[in-house]
C-alpha cells in the first residue's frame, strides 16, 4: 500500500481519495487553515498547513496535488525534487515557466513519475468514440469539434478560481481535457493553434473569463475546435459534445446523455450501445499502465498554456 500526503483539497482529489484503505493510506494533507477541519474528516489524517512540513516529516511514496492553480507548479516541482512521484489535479501550472520547470526536475530525477487527471480517457463512452475512430469506422478524421460547457456556480467557487490572474483560464482549467481528446481521440498531434477568451456573463468582473475558444492544426492537414464556456444556466450543470468528422461518416458523442451515434457508409444515426468498460486512471498509472502516459500528462498541460497564451497575445501559435 502506497503512503499518500495531499496538499490542498479542491476539485478532482477524489480519484485518491476513493482509494484509501485499498491502494492508499492517507498519511498526511497540507491545507489552508480554513481547510483544515474539513480535511481532518475528509481525509481521515493529521494535517499540516505548509507544504514543506508534509515534505519534509513524512515518510511518503505519493504526493496528490490539488492546490490553488497558481501555487500547484512550485509544490509539484519540490515533490519531484524530494524523490516523490505525483498526481495532480490539472492544470499542472498555468504558465510555460512553471511547466518548464516542472520538467526539468524531472529530467533531473528520471524515475519520478507524475500523472494529470485526464480522467475523460477512463471513460466508457469517450474510451468508445476513440476507439470507433481508431478503427476507421468513419474514415480518417478531418474535422473536430470538442464542446465543454458548466455552470460558473459562483457562489461554490473559492474567490482565487474566478481570477484569471490565479486560475489561469478555461483552457488550463477546462479546456485541457478538450485538447488532450483532440490528440487522443483522432491520434494526431496539434501543430498551431489560434484561439480567444474573455467574459461575456459578467463583464463587471474584470478578472473573469467565462468562455474561450481554440482552432488547432493537426500534423495531417485536419482541423479541430475545441470551445468552451461557464455561462450555462441553473437548469444544467454540464454539456459535453463531440463531433468527429472523417471521409466516410461522423460520430457524435453526448456526454450528459451517455450516447454516442455513428453514421457510416452502412447507415445513418446508429447508436454505439456496446461500451468498453470504465479504467480508474489512478489504478491503471499504479499498475503502469499507459492510458495516460507521461508524455500526455505533460503535453496536455503544455497545449493549454499555448492556447492561453495565443488568447492573450491574438497570435497563431506553432508548436516546435
Amino acid at each position: 500500500m502506497y503512503r499518500v500526503g495531499i496538499v490542498g483539497g479542491e476539485t478532482h482529489v477524489g480519484e485518491v481519495t476513493k482509494l484509501a484503505g485499498d491502494q492508499f493510506e492517507i498519511a498526511v494533507a497540507a491545507v489552508r487553515p480554513d481547510q483544515a477541519d474539513e480535511a481532518t474528516e475528509a481525509f481521515n489524517c493529521s494535517v499540516v498547513h505548509d507544504y514543506r512540513d508534509l515534505l519534509a516529516d513524512h515518510d511518503l511514496d505519493i504526493i496528490a496535488v490539488a492546490n490553488e492553480n497558481d501555487r500547484r507548479a512550485e509544490v509539484i516541482a519540490a515533490a519531484i525534487a524530494a524523490g516523490k512521484d505525483v498526481i495532480y489535479d490539472k492544470p499542472l501550472a498555468p504558465t510555460m515557466e512553471g511547466q518548464e520547470a516542472i520538467e526539468q526536475a524531472l529530467a533531473a530525477h528520471p524515475q519520478r513519475r507524475v500523472l494529470n487527471l485526464l480522467t475523460l480517457r477512463g471513460q466508457p463512452i469517450w474510451r468508445a468514440l476513440r476507439d470507433l475512430v481508431a478503427g476507421g469506422r468513419i474514415g480518417s478524421p478531418a474535422f473536430t469539434h470538442v464542446r465543454m460547457a458548466v455552470r460558473l456556480k459562483r457562489a461554490d467557487r473559492p474567490p482565487w478560481f474566478l481570477d484569471v490572474r490565479r486560475s489561469g483560464g478555461l483552457f488550463l482549467d477546462l479546456l485541457i481535457h478538450g485538447l488532450d481528446q483532440v490528440e487522443w481521440v483522432t491520434g494526431r498531434r496539434i501543430m498551431a493553434m489560434t484561439a480567444t477568451m474573455g467574459n461575456l456573463g459578467e463583464p463587471a468582473d474584470e478578472h473573469l473569463r467565462d468562455h474561450a475558444a481554440g482552432f488547432c492544426e493537426l500534423d495531417d492537414g485536419s482541423a479541430a475546435l475545441c470551445e468552451g464556456q461557464r455561462m450555462l444556466p441553473d437548469t444544467k450543470g454540464s454539456d459535453y459534445r463531440v463531433t468527429v468528422a472523417g471521409t466516410s461518416g461522423y460520430a457524435d458523442l453526448y456526454g450528459v446523455e451517455n450516447r454516442l451515434v455513428v453514421t457510416d457508409v452502412e447507415a445513418a444515426d446508429t447508436e454505439v450501445t456496446e461500451l468498453p468498460d470504465a479504467v480508474p486512471v489512478v489504478a491503471d498509472w499504479l499498475e503502469g499502465g499507459e492510458l495516460i502516459p507521461q508524455e500526455a500528462s505533460l503535453r496536455a498541460n503544455r497545449l493549454a498554456v499555448l492556447a492561453t497564451i495565443s488568447a492573450a497575445t491574438n497570435e497563431r501559435i506553432e508548436l516546435e
